[in-house]
């Protein structure tokens, strides 16, 4: 396993799967357009794990937003930098309260995850929201969870303990991308592989057009609420 991210240690050692999945154009707007039914125009964003600024660069220039990136790893920053995203280190650092933080596939890299939450609580306006988009099911766990130093996949009753640990109520919880969940366990038992199988930009770029889509509607029909490759959750202040 490679070296996971700590406090001491910052660095990313997923920087190719960033730009791999970057090209996934379906998928990465499912994302934010998801999160932006929630977003009033006026409300402070911050994208909490930025990257290399995939989502918030959707934010900016398909929305009009001005996202706040908070970002630790100095190759990432230095994406954020040539794309002029405005970002921060640490949360703490950003001024004032804050109206709506979003986080996509970023507290499973994080091994005290729970202290995360409380942080994001703290920072958060009364009437503030946050939106996580996180990988789903240990189940589903493959080499590429270790290659990018994941320290876990969640499931439903442990991300709600975790919240509620952390002084914020769930307002929605759901499964996402159901064909997904099964597209994962092709990859376990078959195995990954960035450059040629599955795992590669090729095969991603094919999931993203062709059975992503596809996935958002059968995700419609109610399977969000059973099973999926990924979960989503909208949590407020629980003092709200």
């Amino acid at each position: 396993m490679k070296k996971l991210q700590t406090s001491s240690n910052t660095k990313y050692s997923g920087l190719k799967e960033l730009l791999n999945i970057e090209t996934m154009k379906n998928y990465n707007d499912f994302i934010v357009s998801n999160a932006l039914k929630n977003i009033s125009p006026h409300d402070t964003l911050i994208d909490f794990g930025a990257g290399i600024g995939t989502l918030s660069k959707i934010f900016k220039e398909k929305h009009l937003l001005k996202p706040i990136c908070i970002e630790v790893d100095e190759e990432n920053l230095r994406f954020l930098t040539k794309r002029n995203l405005t970002f921060f280190r640490k949360l703490n650092e950003v001024d004032g309260q804050v109206d709506f933080i979003f986080s996509s596939n970023v507290l499973e890299h994080i091994d005290d995850d729970t202290s995360i939450l409380m942080e994001m609580e703290k920072k958060l306006s009364k009437n503030g929201l946050i939106y996580l988009y996180l990988p789903a099911k240990m189940v589903l766990w493959t080499q590429l969870d270790e290659n990018v130093g994941h320290y876990r996949r969640y499931e439903k009753k442990e991300i709600q303990m975790k919240c509620a640990k952390a002084g914020l109520r769930i307002e929605r919880i759901h499964f996402a991308d159901s064909i997904g969940f099964f597209a994962s366990l092709a990859m376990k038992i078959l195995g990954h592989n960035s450059e040629t199988g599955l795992g590669s930009k090729k095969s991603l770029k094919f999931y993203d057009q062709w059975i992503f889509p596809i996935s958002k509607i059968i995700d419609a029909f109610g399977f969000k609420y059973l099973f999926g490759k990924n979960i989503i959750i909208l949590a407020s202040k629980i003092t709200r």
